[in-house]
């Protein structure tokens, strides 16, 4: 058995909670119908999406997490209908009628309010599962697509026969909210997100393996006989000389003993810094996910 730790990179608080509302779609003969409205949780380091779909014993739940600004998102999906997924298995998803369900592979988890859950570290609306695409300064790409999340109808997933399927309806509204969280935690952060959103060159890591190769030797033991996996958020603020100032990680999964020492790490990291749109260094941020997976 060993240990595998994929990062995906993307260069780069306010408390309060506000309830939106999004057309329920028609309702489906496998797919269970919205129980609540959508629910947006400002928290100080996350932003986080949940509505909950059916009643009592059948109750389920959606929720999309954002760390940063991202075209990405973090899901999870969760209640009994999930007992019998299991982790890291081919799992085909999709939104909306017509389209080409997408693989995946998620991982296994669980949550105290609706039971077990299925989770994605980061996915797309029209692209799955797949690994992070990285930050492309002054694209429209840091943000989640609204117009493409109006296509929406539903979340459906499917593994060896086991089908799952919760009626959104379109998620552009909701998704819009998500944009102005992460916006927000920007400012938090105190940078300027326009100008972020702006920029000619992202935060560049030199010396990524160096650092990540260290910080695998340092995974903990007692985490590995236990089979431990884990979903990280990591975000790492940069000043004009390419010096780490601060560094912040979040559990995105829960574990008993994974103590990742990756921000201990990272006082070696090596940075060029953000330039701006008009050419000069400028303070920015590095975030990632970073992904334990245990080898067979």
């Amino acid at each position: 058995m060993g240990l595998a730790v994929a990062i995906s990179g993307t260069a780069f608080a306010l408390a309060f909670v506000l309830t939106i509302s999004a057309p329920l779609a028609a309702k489906e003969p496998r797919g269970l119908d919205a129980s609540s409205k959508w629910l947006v949780d400002f928290a100080p380091n996350k932003c986080r999406l949940v509505r909950t779909f059916g009643e009592g014993e059948d109750r389920h739940a959606i929720f999309f997490e954002q760390y940063w600004p991202s075209a990405r998102t973090g899901l999870s999906l969760a209640g009994p209908r999930f007992k019998r997924f299991r982790s890291k298995t081919n799992t085909r998803m999709k939104f909306f009628d017509g389209q080409e369900a997408m693989p995946t592979e998620p991982f296994k988890g669980d949550t105290e309010s609706v039971g077990p859950a299925i989770v994605y570290s980061s996915i797309s609306l029209s692209m799955g599962a797949e690994a992070d695409q990285g930050y492309a300064p002054g694209a429209p790409n840091n943000q989640l697509d609204t117009n493409f999340a109006n296509k929406v109808e539903f979340v459906w997933v499917r593994q060896r026969g086991k089908e799952v399927q919760l009626n959104t309806g379109p998620l552009g509204d909701a998704f819009a909210v998500l944009n102005k969280c992460t916006a927000d935690l920007v400012r938090d952060w105190g940078l300027n997100p326009e100008e972020q959103s702006k920029l000619s060159r992202a935060p560049v890591w030199k010396n990524e393996k160096e650092v990540v190769r260290s910080a695998v030797r340092k995974y903990p033991n007692a985490a590995l006989v236990r089979g431990e996996e884990a979903i990280l958020r990591m975000r790492v603020m940069i000043d004009e000389s390419g010096t780490v100032t601060d560094c912040i990680l979040n559990e995105a999964t829960v574990t008993d003993k994974l103590n990742s020492p990756f921000c201990q790490n990272m006082e070696m990291a090596e940075f060029d810094p953000a330039i701006d749109a008009k050419g000069k260094p400028i303070a920015s941020y590095y975030a990632t996910s970073i992904t334990y997976r245990i080898r067979d």
